[in-house]
């Protein structure tokens, strides 16, 4: 990590009679410094203790700024090592849009490369039989595989194709996938294009192997996404489950006017 950062106001420090509340000060003043001196990824700010001193406010207002910046990827917390500026987060469009997490993050002009961990054909069991609508017994294709953006690993997933194809099996197994994009696979080799699916989001906190997997703390958050492709006749092509670093990733979605309903706006969120 860098050296650490002095926080200094050099136009002036928390006002006391402004009407913005100290925590709100402190966050402009640390966002200030940020730009000005253009602060790396990787530099650690003053502790708690030291920005209570310099500025003359409370712990509780100290935390409440950083934490904020936190939230927004500004700023990381390293447990036992302190706060440093962060990077900034990769965006993945997760709406109106049917690509997948290759093409999704080579469009915006990051490196994707991935471990591929397994292929096997599996039994469709649980979760995935839901969402595949398959029948009891039925099996498909398991690719499992930790995703890295510009060599940082940023998630694990596990793609289920529904096909139960010795051949299309065997092409996977021989395809180099750490490389390239299992949609473009099953569209250019096997005509399996999908056209439509349904993707949901949820937060979820590592555990066990998970945190070895993604190189996080226990009880780190996650963003869990799961996913369903269809073909143009509304057939499942694809299912995946994927674990996200939360701190590495923001979902991004665009909105638009319900025309079943006047003043209603579609929303990707159920309660």
């Amino acid at each position: 990590m860098g050296d650490t950062v002095r926080v200094v106001a050099e136009h002036g420090g928390i006002e006391r009679d402004a009407r913005l509340p100290y925590y709100e000060q402190l966050k402009q003043l640390i966002l200030r410094e940020i730009a000005q001196n253009g602060l790396e990824p990787g530099h650690l700010l003053p502790s708690e203790t030291e920005m209570c001193a310099r500025y003359g406010v409370s712990r509780t207002v100290v935390r409440q700024a950083v934490g904020e910046l936190v939230t927004e990827g500004v700023l990381q917390r390293m447990r036992g090592k302190g706060t440093f500026v962060a990077k900034p987060k990769l965006s993945e469009q997760f709406m109106e849009s049917t690509v997948g997490f290759f093409e999704d993050m080579t469009s915006h002009g990051h490196s994707v490369s991935s471990s591929v961990l397994s292929i096997d054909r599996i039994e469709v069991a649980g979760r995935i039989r839901e969402l595949m609508g398959a029948d009891a017994g039925a099996h498909c294709i398991e690719v499992v595989r930790q995703r890295a953006v510009n060599d940082e690993v940023v998630a694990f997933t596990k793609s289920y194709v529904n096909r139960d194809d010795p051949q299309l099996l065997e092409h996977l197994r021989a395809a180099d996938l750490s490389q390239g994009s299992l949609y473009r696979i099953l569209e250019d080799s096997f005509g399996l294009r999908i056209e439509s699916g349904h993707r949901s989001i949820e937060a979820t906190a590592a555990a066990g192997m998970m945190t070895k997997l993604l190189n996080v703390g226990q009880g780190e958050p996650l963003l869990y996404v799961e996913s369903v492709g269809r073909d143009a006749n509304g057939g499942a092509i694809e299912c995946f489950r994927a674990w996200h670093r939360a701190d590495r990733m923001r979902v991004e979605m665009d909105v638009v006017r319900d025309k079943r309903s006047s003043g209603a706006l579609v929303s990707p969120f159920t309660i």
